[in-house]
């Protein structure tokens, strides 16, 4: 329970900070963009389209079967999403570390 309210307190933290509304703007535009291409080139829900696109941001296995790439147009788009996408997750992921430590850091020179 802890870690969840540290966890709450370092978003917070990293909010505060300036370029961090940037770079989650981008994970979000990320996914958008994701969910939209996979929701148009491959006909899916958009439940599925969400689903296959952040699975493959977070390099996690997609468990339906019946998501499969058709066409290469579609596996050129995922080799390049996942480039940038990686790399803009690993830099919230940072931040977010940095903002816990500061937000831990916080808490331990608060009175008890």
């Amino acid at each position: 329970m802890l870690s969840a309210v540290l966890m709450l307190d370092a978003v917070r933290v990293a909010a505060r900070e300036e370029g961090f509304s940037p770079v989650i703007g981008a994970g979000a535009a990320l996914l958008a963009t994701g969910t939209l291409a996979y929701k148009l080139g491959q006909d899916w829900s958009i439940v599925d389209a969400l689903y296959f696109s952040l699975a493959t941001l977070t390099t996690t296995s997609v468990a339906d079967p019946d998501l499969v790439l058709d066409g290469g147009s579609m596996k050129i788009f995922t080799i390049v999403y996942q480039l940038l996408g990686i790399g803009i997750l690993v830099e919230i992921v940072r931040r977010l570390g940095i903002a816990y430590v500061t937000a831990r850091a916080e808490q331990s020179r608060e009175p008890s």
